[in-house]
This record gives C-alpha cells, structure tokens and sequence, in this order.
C-alpha cells in the first residue's frame, strides 16, 4: 500500500504551465494536434543510514524512505543501494488536441501518460505502472482560462518551479529506496508536491504583470476522514514581469479544504462529526538575470503533511494528523532555496530545503501511538548540459531525517543520467 501511494501521488510531472517544445504533428482547418515529452534513465547510487529501528518501540509517522529492512534484520544498520530510475519527471509522453473557434478564443487540451519507473515489473505478464496524469481542457479568450479535467495542482505548484531548477532532469530524493517510484527531487524537505486532481479552474488575463487563479478541486483524505459537503478551493495571485534583462516572478498562494473526524452511534449514544479545517499559504520567488537564477520561498499551514497536501501515504500512521480521538491536525512549515549559473548552456545548480513538524499534544505525551517526523533537510547541487535533444545529468544530494524522540537518518544521493526531450 505504502508503495502503490507513493508511486502514485509523489511521482512529479510538471504541468502544462511549465514551458514544452511542442511538435505539431497536424494543423488543419482551425484543428491542430500535438506531443511533447521525456524519455529519460538515471544511474542512482545510495549510501548511508537504514531505516532506524525506533528505540521507544513506536512506529513512524512520516520521514521514512522504506528501504525494506525489517526488524529481524540483522545487517548492519547502514544501506548501499544501486538502481536505475526514470528520473524526477519520469518518462513521459503527451498529447493535446487545439480548436481555433476564433480570431480571440480557442481550446486546447492534454493528454499525460508516464510511466513510474524503468526498472518495475520486469516479466511480460505484470502491470506496467501506467499512470495517466493529466488529462484537461481549456478555453482561452481574452477575459481569461476556464480549465477543467484532471490537472496539476494550484496549491504548492510555485514550489515545483523552484525544485525543476535542480531536478528538472535529474532524480533527487527517489521517494521509496527499494521501489520503482518516479522520484521527488527536493520534496519533503522544503517544497511540496501539488498533486493531480480533478479540478476546476479559472485564470484571469494578466495585467500590469499581476494574475489571479481560482481552482476549486476534489481533495485527498485518508483513513478515518471523510470530505465536507463542499470541494477543497485553492488560489493563487502571481506577478511576472521582465525589466531589461532581469525576469521577476512572485506567488502568493493558498489552500483550504474543511474535512470531518466521525464516530458512529453506539446505543443511546449519538455519532459525532468533528470539523478540521485545513489550510496552507506559500510564498515564492523567482529572479533571471542573464547567466544567472535564483528562486525560493516558504510555506505554512494545518493537515497539510510533509510532501503533498492533506498526506495520508501511510493511512496506518499518516502523517497530516494523529491517532488520537479528535484526529488533531498537525502544524507544518517549510523553506526552499536554488542558486543557479548557465554557463554556456552548462547549468549548474545548489541549493537546500528543510521542514518542521510541531508535534500535537499526543505526539508529546506517554500515550503517543507513533514518532512523528520532526524535521527533514537536504542540500543538493546539479550541473546538466543539453545537446540538442539530448540534457545529460549529474548529481548529489545529503538527506537528514530526524524524528521527535531523537532517532535520525543521514542519507547520500548520487548519480547520473541522459534525457531525451521533445
């Protein structure tokens, strides 16, 4: 289970927004169809800690890479691991169909479908980890974008701009050690994942530099939760402009989703739904000057978890809230940060990120049921040079995880790869 989730909700494919070199394959009478994508393998090297063996005998809520040791186990308590992965992306292909209905107005769509990694499922007669990620249309006029379908995210998708600086064609943090997942790049330690959801969407034109996004998109619970009887809304005001040679950007975005904690009735005594609002803001910023990029930001909020919105990959010991009666929803904050230089098309790439978990009252009692996250943080650097269609890649990332009774896990990344992009 713990895998499947992962697979499915950390594998990060940027979205339509993100710039594509799209080839047109037909283009007729006001109709136009297109692809684009990315095929793309990485060598991956990982040395350092196990998964810790938690002292006070309780399980892990959050933090953990699942590098499949178990407490039987009797190797020693570090890991060497070596695997070929599809990358932070993963390869990928697209497909959009276009309708000129006017001189002003228009459709256009997409079609995602990647695959999680290159390694799984080696035998002909297994699942192949399909997963069709994007699947949207938008009408485009002058007073704006109505977008609907199935799309990336709005909330934290300001965070992925800053991560693709370093891991747009790389690997990063591989999100399950042992498994055949699309990696997470940096997310977990700073920035977040926004997810795929089923979503509606509108995008204001952009004047004197400022835009405004509204999406309203069906939210992600886990055990023990169920959805309010309105969907989860999230928004998104954004300033892009260039001065000279110098490109600004700035985000402003939030989210917020009411979800409920019910217990059913028991003889006299009636069920109970118990509200949980939660909610996140972020904050990020961008700057291009010539040969030179630096971006970062932070975020905050409530239920939030410490990879994507309202996480429950573990729903055994999630980590957005505890196991207590009222399913008290944790208090998360994370910053993220990357320097970058293109030298001749050589880009080189360092930054970091860190997360902090404030532990509930039941993390911090005798009765706590799991060892909640503490803290993660990473620092990373990345150089990549394209020729043509092809981006080659090297990388190294260091990883902490620490939990709130002081186990603590140190883990190197390290590795190289080939993209093919079109």
């Amino acid at each position: 289970m713990k895998v499947t989730l992962a697979a499915a909700m950390m594998a990060i494919l940027m979205s339509s927004g993100q710039a594509r070199a799209d080839l047109t394959v037909f283009e007729k009478d006001g109709w136009s169809v297109y692809t684009n994508g990315l095929i793309g393998a990485h060598y991956q090297l990982v040395k350092g800690d196990a998964d810790p063996s938690f002292k006070n005998g309780l399980p892990s809520a959050g933090g953990q890479v699942l590098d499949g040791r178990i407490i039987s186990d009797m190797r020693d308590s570090t890991i060497t691991l070596s695997d070929v992965r599809s990358g932070f992306i993963g390869t990928q292909i697209g497909f959009g169909v276009n309708r000129q209905i006017s001189e002003r107005t228009r459709i256009t769509s997409f079609l995602a479908i990647s695959m999680n990694g290159l390694n799984s499922n080696r035998g002909q007669n297994y699942q192949k980890d399909v997963d069709y990620r994007e699947g949207w249309a938008a009408v485009e006029s002058p007073y704006g974008t109505f977008k609907f379908g199935r799309m990336f995210g709005l909330f934290a998708s300001s965070s992925a701009e800053v991560v693709v600086m370093a891991f747009h064609y790389g690997v990063g943090h591989p999100c399950v050690v042992n498994a055949s997942t699309i990696a997470c790049g940096s997310v977990g330690a700073g920035p977040l994942y926004a997810g795929f959801d089923g979503a509606f969407r509108y995008t204001s034109p952009r004047a004197a530099g400022f835009q405004f996004q509204l999406a309203i998109a069906d939210p992600v619970v886990g055990i023990g939760i169920g959805m309010a009887p309105y969907p989860r809304v999230d928004a998104d005001i954004n300033y892009d402009q260039t001065f000279g040679p110098a490109r600004v950007r700035v985000f402003a975005q939030s989210l917020y989703d009411r979800i409920y904690n019910s217990t059913a009735p028991s003889g006299t005594t009636p069920g109970t739904a118990t509200p949980h609002d939660v909610w996140g803001v972020m904050g990020t910023a961008l700057l291009n000057v010539g040969w030179f990029g630096l971006g970062g930001g932070g975020w905050t909020g409530a239920g939030i978890g410490e990879r994507v919105p309202m996480e429950a990959t573990d729903p055994s010991n999630p980590i957005s809230f505890d196991k207590s009666a009222t399913h008290e929803l944790r208090l998360f904050r994370g910053f993220y940060g990357n320097l970058q230089l293109d030298i001749q098309g050589t880009l080189l790439t360092g930054g970091g990120g860190i997360l902090f978990v404030r532990p509930t009252a039941l993390d911090e009692s005798d009765m706590a049921s799991s060892d909640v996250l503490k803290q993660q943080y990473e620092f990373h650097a990345t150089v990549s040079h394209k020729f043509d269609a092809i981006v080659l890649n090297a990388e190294f990332m260091h990883w902490t995880s620490q939990w709130h009774y002081g186990e603590k896990q140190n883990l190197n990344f390290m590795g190289v790869g080939a993209n093919y992009v079109w």
